[in-house]
């Protein structure tokens, strides 16, 4: 039979066995989300009844706010007229007038705040299909829903307990099956596991070695160039690695600046020094390192600036190259050679660097390109002090080396001052420029320079006072997701050299050792060649041994998971033992097979030894090549990292313009279809419309609603009448007649017509101004009662007329 036709049936056999268990946990599952949903029901049932019980209390006393509220304001209107009927009001009648406007005040809050609350109550039912209006009802079916739900949460969670009862004692069988094939899993996959492991391990503690290993070789190599101490070298290292992180530069890189450093002649601690804010300004400029230290070393050199000043030479650098077309990584390539010619001009320091860098921001102006601009501009500091110049301004005549002395002596530069001697000698024509400078590289320099004086010196004064300009850029460079991305290398690389550099004491003790134990091992197999002939015949032996064991180990794991599983689908299904037994059986006698080939391997050693010899030969060559495999996994792994964020930007910035379009399309049909429903050509008209509508649904519900207080109270007064005929409202009236007789008017008030007749009986002594505030007492009295129906139309029929 075909081996994949029987490792299919095996499959097909191992999931129909695990089918009823996938049921039965999806089955459970689907059982507990259907009660989770009944509970959650539920839950929301009693959140309804409690609604309806608060909006039920909520108007309780609302109705009793309105009541005592009213016999507050009687009670106020009551006290203003005794008080204005008195010419000289008591402090105790002052006092309940002020304590019962208090109460008004107090009463009229808690009436708004309520009327609120109500309304907001009232919506929330609304929302959850709840009519207000018939909240008997409601609650009638919900204490039914509530029944039948909790009915049926007590079938659906005994579903659950017989559903996980049945889990579980599947999932008991489920485990032993697991465990055997686990174990069977782990005899095939524990070998090339740990090996996998070792290698995943091992690999990035080899790549830090042996990134530490290069490093240390380089820096082995600058050391020696400076005649440093082997302590001297490592610290520099560490020192390098610390301005490699600071300017986002990989350590190598660094370890090339300085070495070219030191080539031109700096010394190794200075070039170290050098090598941050060098690497900084190559970061924020994306200029060369090689560049910018050649550049740097030049200023020192030659203009004699300090090198704790290498800032500051970049920030000028960086300040100038801002001002036009010269960047600062042009000037660096064309810096060394300006700045000896400019020593010999008797030129030094951090000015001078300005000066020069201003220069070739202006001879660019008559350059088409950075190298014309730098030529033209060393050309210039050559013919300032030729003898053909001197000539030539002598048959104008002006002793030009007199002139130029005086020019520095008042402070000038060589390059300003050539440029104001040559404007001066030809009166501002340019035009005969050829007369003193034949050269057509002068020209093309010195005339610009001549023309943009005054920006010239505008530009080296803003560069002569630059201080943190390369710091700010660096920061904002750093921004750049491609720096990120690089710092995050960076940072990779200082800690595999940090921490191989920790490991290298220790790998070069073991080597050490490693070495005298192969010396003396060769050693001892010079003396005794036939004892080394006989342990290496006995180690072939081992190995062979092990191949053959290893073989078989392989084959049992194969044949021990379809074994389990075959086991767990006899106790399932009810199979009897005997059909597994006898493949037990078997599998003993294959392994009986393989302990005697191995035997017989042995006894016959002699004669296969050349074939095992050839088969040792074959697998140390195989394992070599599974050994590189390994070791380019890393390279590997780095690669296909590159290739996935590469296709993912490609692919984000490929559909910028796809978005674009479809935002700005589904905007403009948006913008489309709100004119054409809304019929809008001016907002102002969409809007008054609304405006009218809104009124006109105020108008009409008022009008319909205004017939409602009338019905309300003759309802309540043919309850309260056939009361009264009954004997049942005797007592009540007789205990609270004084605040029935206080709250009628402010009820009768809410069926009467909207004009009202106020009576005021003018007291003797009462003068005009006092009636006049009498009667607007009464209209404020009038208009509060009119805001409070106002307000009580949004509630609902209270339940004692309902219910």
């Amino acid at each position: 039979m075909d081996r994949n036709l029987r490792i299919r049936m095996l499959l097909e056999a191992g999931d129909r066995v695990t089918g009823p268990l996938r049921a039965i946990a999806g089955g459970s599952t689907k059982a507990a989300q259907a009660l989770k949903l009944t509970r959650d029901g539920l839950r929301a049932i009693e959140r309804a009844q409690g609604d309806i019980a608060g909006f039920r209390k909520l108007k309780t006393g609302l109705f009793d706010t309105g009541t005592a509220l009213g016999t507050a304001r009687t009670r106020m209107a009551g006290l203003r007229q005794e008080i204005a009927a008195t010419d000289k009001p008591t402090a105790a009648l002052t006092r309940a007038l002020a304590k019962a406007e208090r109460e008004v005040t107090t009463l009229g809050a808690t009436e708004r705040k309520q009327s609120q609350s109500l309304q907001e109550m009232s919506l929330r039912l609304h929302t959850a299909g709840i009519d207000t209006n018939d909240l008997a009802r409601h609650q009638r079916r919900l204490r039914t829903e509530a029944v039948q739900t909790n009915r049926t949460i007590v079938e659906q969670t005994a579903e659950v307990g017989r559903l996980a009862d049945r889990e579980r004692r599947m999932a008991a069988g489920r485990a032993r099956f697991a465990r055997t094939q686990g174990m069977a899993t782990g005899l095939a996959a524990g070998g090339a596991a740990a090996i996998g492991t070792g290698v995943a391990m091992a690999a990035p503690l080899i790549g830090s070695i042996k990134a530490a290993q290069d490093f240390q070789s380089v820096m082995t190599d600058i050391g020696q160039k400076a005649d440093l101490s082997r302590a001297a070298s490592d610290q520099l290292g560490r020192n390098l690695l610390a301005s490699a992180r600071a300017a986002n530069q990989m350590p190598a890189d660094l370890q090339a600046g300085v070495d070219a450093l030191a080539g031109l002649g700096a010394k190794v601690p200075d070039a170290v020094a050098m090598m941050k804010p060098i690497g900084r300004a190559a970061t924020a400029y994306k200029a060369e390192i090689a560049d910018l230290s050649a550049a740097a070393f030049a200023a020192t050199d030659n203009l004699k600036v300090p090198v704790a000043q290498t800032g500051k030479i970049i920030d000028v650098m960086a300040s100038a190259g801002k001002a036009g077309a010269f960047e600062i990584k042009d000037m660096a390539q064309y810096f060394p050679a300006l700045t000896a010619a400019y020593q010999g001009l008797g030129q030094t320091g951090v000015g001078a660097v300005a000066d020069l860098a201003a220069g070739l921001q202006i001879a660019r102006k008559g350059a088409g390109d950075a190298a014309s601009a730098g030529s033209n501009l060393a050309n210039i500091l050559q013919k300032i002090t030729s003898p053909a110049t001197n000539k030539a301004f002598e048959k104008m005549g002006v002793d030009l080396p007199a002139a130029l002395k005086k020019a520095y002596a008042e402070g000038k530069t060589p390059l300003e001052a050539i440029a104001e001697l040559t404007n001066k000698t030809l009166k501002g024509d340019l035009s005969k420029l050829g007369y003193l400078f034949e050269d057509a590289q002068v020209q093309q320099g010195l005339r610009p320079l001549i023309q943009n004086m005054e920006e010239f010196r505008k530009i080296r004064a803003e560069a002569g006072k630059a201080g943190g300009t390369t710091d700010s850029d660096f920061a904002d460079r750093m921004k750049d997701s491609a720096e990120q991305s690089k710092q995050l290398k960076v940072n990779a690389t200082t800690l595999a050299i940090t921490l191989g550099s920790q490991l290298l004491p220790t790998i070069n003790a073991i080597v050490t050792r490693a070495n005298a134990f192969a010396t003396w091992i060769g050693d001892v197999a010079n003396r005794y060649p036939n004892a080394t002939k006989a342990v290496a015949i006995g180690a072939a032996a081992f190995a062979g041994l092990f191949f053959v064991l290893g073989g078989g180990a392989i084959v049992i794991a194969g044949l021990v998971a379809p074994f389990s599983a075959l086991a767990f689908a006899a106790g399932a299904l009810g199979i009897g033992m005997l059909p597994v037994i006898g493949i037990a059986l078997a599998v003993v006698a294959g392994i009986v097979a393989i302990g005697a080939a191995a035997y017989l391997i042995y006894a016959n050693w002699g004669a296969i030894g050349g074939w095992f010899a050839w088969l040792w030969q074959g697998i140390k060559g195989t394992f070599a090549g599974a050994v590189d495999w390994f070791a380019s996994l890393p390279t590997r792994f780095v690669q296909i990292g590159r290739d996935m964020i590469s296709g993912l930007i490609r692919g984000i910035v490929g559909m910028f313009g796809s978005l674009k379009n479809t935002i700005v399309g589904v905007a403009s049909s948006a913008a489309g279809w709100f004119k054409a429903k809304l019929g809008i050509h001016s907002p102002s008209r969409v809007f008054a419309g609304f405006g009218g509508n809104i009124v006109d649904g105020l108008t009409n519900g008022i009008a319909a609603q205004e017939g409602e207080p009338v019905e309300r109270m003759d309802r309540l007064s043919s309850r309260l009448t056939s009361a009264i005929v009954t004997g049942s409202a005797i007592p009540a009236l007789a205990k609270g007649g004084a605040a029935g007789a206080a709250s009628a008017p402010a009820g009768a008030a809410s069926t009467a017509p909207r004009s009202y007749t106020i009576y005021i009986n003018q007291q003797p002594g009462q003068d005009a101004q006092a009636l006049a505030r009498a009667v607007a007492d009464e209209l404020d009295r009038r208009d509060r009662e009119t805001a409070a129906r106002r307000r009580s139309s949004f509630a609902d029929t209270p339940d004692y007329e309902t219910v």
